[in-house]
């Protein structure tokens, strides 16, 4: 029989041994000592962001996907020029794809001219070639080194909704942290300022003293890069690591065939596992993907809600009611290998309970998907209500776009089996003969049509290789300049050090 101690040191060693691997799986260290503050929807975040600013005194670093030319927009960019005019430090950092119109329509110039400094990541030049996929997806503003907000949110009115017309805001979550996690915000946007041009002075990254701690919370703050896959590894961890709950909410659900085989071993163990996405999209043909999945996670015991709102935007998970994450990282490829982005990874019963009632909440609002008839199609509880033919959307084209959704869930499964077939990854069942025969027609039918004409092969390469070979010559010369530069430097350097000629007689 084993002893209280030799149990307790056992206990001991698998929480070490846990720590480690959360710690190497996210690249972050656990800090304890801060404080979070959940802030849910616009109406929590809004606000804060508002009169955090407008309180700053020193400085306000912002680092956002999409900073839109609408009314929310503008009223942020406003109260960013009163903090420039008065001698607040105050840099924006936004993403050019996201915020392509505003950058386009001149909305950053005024800011510019107030004395901000403003910069766009990653904007399209002919050496950037296929770097234009990877994104600064983050959401983070910090104010005055106390304060930073995380969260799905952007600055845009879409968030607000249409109250005018009867369309309701977006469900999002977010919050507000203080404590020593402070610094690692700090970090993770000089990081990305850098990656943009000069960085940041550093006496922005210098505390004098230790931030001190203001709570009992203990948290890591994961900034991901592209392909570090840091958050893709901790939610894989976290799906090995449940061991009653696991509830998901995810505006982009498109998990890859790891993950979302660790979520059905997760339910098949027993594990409460519970995904809520949206059922009506803001990026629709995401949301028919998302539906492609369903069948496998609901023949394992995984739960799917949709929501009921016109859309759910949040990035968050909550395990065994002690663990949680919230941020700006969604369960899809794009988010965990090709994007920055930021998340808060919280060990704390407290937070995680408030965000595990959320979610309870937030199942009121949605409708069950559940496997239904001898074919097991996964259906709504509750029918999808269907959009009315209108003058801008007529019964021809609303069949359309059926028609094309169908199309993409066809697609989807296809792909799908043929991965399958092809890597041999689990057992083909009786019922896709019907997708393993569309695969053997459409692909002699390319055959056919790559044979009658070629160019239809040849023209979309011809295009690929001459972008990404211009791309890579134009990086080169530009690397042979730079390479020029620096040996002009050091030969200067060297005839500085020459001793100077001895004098003449």
């Amino acid at each position: 029989m084993r002893s209280d101690a030799t149990t307790a040191a056992t206990q001991d060693f698998v929480r070490k041994l846990a720590d480690q691997a959360f710690a190497r799986s996210a690249g972050a260290p656990l800090i304890a000592g801060n404080s979070v503050q959940l802030l849910y929807d616009s109406s929590d975040n809004f606000p804060a962001w508002k009169q955090a600013i407008a309180a700053a005194e020193e400085s306000v670093f912002i680092e956002m996907y999409i900073v839109a030319n609408d009314r929310f927009g503008r009223e942020i960019r406003q109260l960013l020029m009163d903090k420039a005019a008065a001698g607040v430090k105050v840099c924006l950092l936004y993403d050019w794809l996201g915020s392509w119109k505003a950058s386009l329509g001149g909305f950053f110039r005024p800011l510019a001219s107030a004395g901000a400094e403003v910069r766009a990541y990653n904007p399209p030049t002919l050496t950037g070639g296929l770097t234009l996929l990877g994104r600064n997806h983050r959401k983070l503003i910090v104010v005055d080194r106390q304060t930073a907000f995380i969260s799905g949110l952007c600055i845009s009115s879409s968030w607000e909704g249409q109250p005018q017309a009867g369309i309701a805001p977006w469900r999002d979550t977010g919050l507000a942290l203080r404590g020593p996690l402070l610094a690692e915000a700090l970090a993770a946007f000089a990081d990305s300022w850098a990656s943009c041009g000069p960085p940041l002075d550093a006496h922005w990254l210098d505390f004098p003293t230790p931030i001190a701690e203001c709570g009992t919370i203990a948290a890591r703050l994961i900034a991901t890069t592209p392909s570090t896959a840091h958050m893709m590894r901790l939610d894989m961890l976290i799906a090995s690591f449940a061991r009653r709950t696991l509830w998901l909410t995810d505006a982009y659900f498109m998990g890859t065939s790891t993950y979302l085989s660790a979520l059905k071993q997760a339910a098949r163990d027993g594990v409460d596992v519970r995904l809520l996405v949206p059922r009506s999209s803001d990026i629709r043909w995401i949301a028919t993907v998302s539906r492609t999945m369903y069948r496998p996670l609901l023949e394992s015991g995984v739960r799917v809600f949709e929501w009921n709102g016109p859309m759910i935007h949040a990035k968050t998970a909550v395990a065994d009611g002690r663990w949680a994450r919230i941020g700006s990282t969604n369960l899809n490829i794009s988010s965990w290998l090709a994007n920055r982005e930021i998340d808060v990874a919280i060990e704390d019963e407290t937070v995680a309970g408030e965000l595990a009632a959320r979610f309870l909440q937030d199942l009121q609002q949605s409708t069950e998907v559940v496997l239904s008839g001898h074919k097991r199609t996964p259906v709504l509880t509750q029918p999808r209500q269907r959009q009315p033919p209108s003058f801008l959307l007529p019964a021809a084209s609303h069949a359309a776009r059926s028609s094309a959704s169908a199309a993409a869930r066809q697609a989807a499964r296809i792909g799908d089996a043929l991965g399958a077939v092809v890597r041999g990854t689990r057992s083909i069942d009786t019922s896709e003969a019907a997708a393993f025969l569309t695969i053997g027609l459409a692909l002699l039918a390319l055959a056919v049509l790559v044979l009658l004409f070629p160019w239809l092969v040849a023209g979309p390469l011809a295009f690929l290789l001459l972008v990404s070979g211009g791309a890579i010559v134009l990086k080169a010369l530009g690397l042979y300049r730079r390479r020029n530069e620096k040996k002009q430097q050091l030969a200067a350097t060297k005839n500085n050090l020459k001793p100077p000629a001895p004098p003449a007689g």
